[in-house]
């Protein structure tokens, strides 16, 4: 779940109004409140007054990890409404979660659909223009922005569980305009190793300007990593793809504490 210290896009909080406002028609919908909007003809066709008629007796609702949708059951019945109310997906529909593999035939089945494995779906972090912290045989990809503020301590707390894990850190413009810049002086910076220093850090006073010059830099894994973030949904730093698949939103005062968390989860399931 997100956390008070995860930085959004630029127009964060306006995401986070639209976000609670389909939320709220959401459930609007699902009590009867909302109308469907009249047809060319004014009339509403029989099949949207049947559905509205049994949304007022839904059972359960699953928030999808795809924009604007849900999954209601009522009775005995399963539906797939956008968060608005407008549209409705009835009938013998078949939901295939691509990423999971499995056929989505009840809310039941939405148990652990938010869980990602990166490199199952093809995201190969590497690919993205990862930096790359220790060695250890579980890997956490962390999507940051060099110019988030509460990021830093995250990143901090990296080199001393390099031997348990192996951490991605892929750099995307996130925090502001100035953001693509430092990314790209990060990233198509010769030293590998005094970039990733300086990320540490959060010190960029060293590193070389960035070279304006057709060829100069490969641009296509920043480019991967800004379309990897649209696909995954990431609207905010840091966000932490675990070695449990679980996704974690924000900053941790001590990030041990989490992985270990981690795994138990993973231990146990969930």
């Amino acid at each position: 779940m997100d956390t008070p210290t995860t930085t959004r896009y630029t127009l964060g909080k306006f995401q986070l109004i639209r976000a609670w406002t389909t939320m709220t028609l959401l459930a609007m919908a699902l009590a009867g409140v909302i109308t469907a909007k009249a047809d060319v003809t004014d009339q509403p066709t029989p099949l949207a007054g049947e559905i509205k008629a049994i949304m007022k007796s839904v059972d359960e609702v699953k928030r999808l990890p795809i924009t604007g949708m849900s999954m209601v059951k009522a009775g005995e019945q399963l539906f797939l409404i956008s968060d608005n109310g407008h549209f409705a997906v009835a009938g013998n529909f078949k939901l295939v979660d691509m990423w999971q593999g499995k056929t989505i035939a009840s809310v039941a089945d939405t148990q652990g659909i938010d869980k990602i494995d990166l490199r199952k779906i093809g995201f190969n972090p590497d690919e993205l223009g990862a930096f790359t912290i220790g060695h250890g045989p579980r890997e956490v990809v962390i999507f940051t922005d060099p110019l988030c503020g509460h990021c830093q301590p995250l990143l901090s707390q990296l080199p001393a569980l390099g031997e348990s894990h192996t951490f991605k850190l892929v750099l995307i413009p996130a925090v502001s305009k100035d953001s693509a810049e430092m990314v790209k002086r990060l990233s198509c910076n010769p030293d590998r190793q005094q970039s990733l220093q300086s990320l540490l850090a959060k010190d960029y006073t060293k590193l070389p300007a960035l070279v304006r010059k057709e060829g100069a830099c490969d641009l296509k894994p920043l480019q991967k990593a800004v379309v990897a973030t649209k696909l995954l949904d990431i609207q905010g730093v840091p966000t932490l793809f675990l070695p449990s698949k679980n996704v974690f939103k924000g900053g941790v005062p001590s990030f041990k504490t989490l992985l270990e968390k981690d795994r138990e989860d993973e231990i146990h399931g969930r």
